[in-house]
């Protein structure tokens, strides 16, 4: 099911005369006949049978071995081809799909997602075990629990030393003691969720462990949920449950507990064991997310830290002057207004022309470049890439409204080399991982600590032949309000103590 493309099905469907059948049960319904069978009242009917599926590549260009019958020669064989096909075409299993049924298109774009995931989920064979450092942590979790009585602890670790995996590992040991225990993994995107629940599947060497609850997918059991705080928070779906139905919850990016939709759900349940993860517990809006747990943090790991033990990629960072000052911008929110940011950047050449100007001054070879480059609009993330592909350095942009497909041949293109830069917005704060990132741009400014780290960390994971990342940070003169020492208290790194202190 998995391989199948919800576009050639559609277009299937809508052929003259045509009737597809689907069978929606990805999981149980395995059927990998690759046949095609052609019907002439002539009595020569013919019949092919082999490993081609109805692909460009299987039809032309691959290595396949198919063979042909003929009614002619082979009546016994096409017959017996035929019964098959009858037991399958009129098996309740398989459902006449209408392309014009909204439900049924539905449905289709769903079990073909779900289908995906399962599919590209690599079977481990053997146990996988932490790291020293993540080892440390989790005996420090053990402690929290164990002599200090607590069981809501929060945990403060760098993008890119495995947050997820450490949780993974501590729910396996309590999982191993609970085996009945129900599980709710929660965060706001989709790409963290589908990450997450394969990272636990490969730790608990279960394939079948946790369901996705996200943009439509609507789990059968409900005991181990990988689950997004939109979803539950949709007609209040959370007080479905009573308040002690899960044991074990994972709060996924905790920074962004103190919102009204976090905190409905952190209010209404009351698990054996509340997990937090995040990499930067200090909001913007000043306020505290410890009091969830415990008014501490049980167990932290720094960026500063992370890369001295060599966890992460070392950076140099580079503020390069702006030509365009900010210091008359309206200032709201706590922020500039991103639509006069927009005007002020977008269609700017002497401004785009300085970054390229930029990148060849601290770029030893841009040929090598696998950059990303942070914007501040869809208008401004097209118009760099355009500037850009005209300056022969090759680009894309890419948005919220990109399709998953877009996004991926985005990122297969970076990694192959065939790109040097993809611009993007509202993207990649989160739950993407590409380790042969090498260059970041900021192109905006950033009033949020913690979308700094999250865009500063897509370049940090560790990839062989990459020796830094280079960090361009274009920086001009800004409105009085603007925080110019927050990026270098999110670099530096806060203490528990200073936590402690601001509180």
């Amino acid at each position: 099911m998995g391989a199948s493309d919800y576009k050639a099905i559609k277009i299937l469907a809508e052929l003259p005369n045509t009737e597809v059948k689907i069978s929606f049960d990805h999981k149980r319904t395995r059927l990998h006949a690759k046949a095609y069978y052609f019907h002439r009242e002539t009595g020569f009917s013919t019949a092919y049978i082999g490993s081609s599926n109805m692909s460009n590549p299987a039809m032309s260009s691959g290595l396949e071995w198919n063979v042909k019958i003929s009614e002619y020669t082979s009546p016994e064989l096409v017959n017996k081809y035929r019964a098959s096909f009858e037991t399958y075409w009129h098996d309740d299993e398989f459902v006449l799909f209408d392309p014009k049924s909204e439900k049924q298109n539905i449905q289709l774009k769903r079990v073909l997602e779900e289908s995906n995931l399962l599919e590209r989920e690599e079977t481990i064979f053997f146990d996988i075990r932490p790291y020293p450092y993540q080892q440390e942590i989790l005996e420090k979790l053990e402690v929290e629990r164990e002599v200090h009585g607590s069981y809501k602890n929060l945990i403060v670790a760098a993008t890119g030393t495995g947050k997820t995996v450490i949780s993974a590992f501590d729910f396996k040991k309590y999982y191993q003691k609970h085996p009945n225990a129900k599980f709710l993994f929660l965060a706001h995107r989709k790409e963290i969720l589908e990450q997450s629940l394969k990272t636990f599947r490969v730790i608990l060497r279960d394939q079948n462990f946790g369901e996705l609850w996200v943009g439509g997918m609507i789990p059968k059991i409900g005991s181990q949920l990988f689950a997004s705080i939109q979803t539950l928070n949709h007609n209040r779906k959370y007080e479905n449950f009573v308040s002690d139905y899960f044991d074990y919850i994972i709060l996924d990016e905790t920074h962004h507990s103190k919102a009204d939709s976090y905190e409905r759900i952190l209010n209404h349940f009351k698990p054996k064991i509340l997990l937090g993860l995040t990499a930067t517990p200090e909001r913007m809006d000043n306020k505290d997310i410890l009091e969830f747990f415990n008014n501490r943090i049980a167990a932290e790991i720094r960026l500063t830290e992370a890369i001295d033990k060599k966890l992460l990629s070392p950076f140099h960072y580079f503020a390069v002057t702006d030509p365009v000052s900010l210091e008359n911008l309206e200032w709201q929110k706590g922020g500039y207004l991103p639509s006069q940011l927009s005007n002020l950047y977008t269609k700017n050449d002497q401004r785009a022309q300085l970054i390229i100007e930029s990148l060849d001054k601290y770029i030893t070879n841009i040929d090598n470049v696998k950059g990303l480059a942070f914007c501040v609009s869809k208008e401004h993330a097209k118009y760099m890439s355009d500037f850009f592909n005209k300056h022969n350095i090759p680009s894309i942009h890419l948005d919220s409204d990109s399709s998953k497909e877009e996004r991926d041949n985005a990122q297969s293109k970076l990694v192959k080399g065939e790109i040097k830069f993809i611009f993007i917005v509202d993207l990649y704060n989160e739950g993407v991982d590409i380790p042969e990132v090498n260059t970041i741009l900021f192109l905006r400014p950033t009033e949020s600590q913690t979308i700094f780290l999250q865009q500063l960390g897509r370049g940090l994971r560790l990839s062989d032949n990459k020796e830094v990342l280079t960090v361009l940070d274009f920086v001009g003169q800004a409105n009085r309000n603007y925080d110019f020492g927050l990026k270098f208290r999110a670099l530096v790194g806060k203490t528990r103590r200073s936590m402690k202190e601001r509180g």
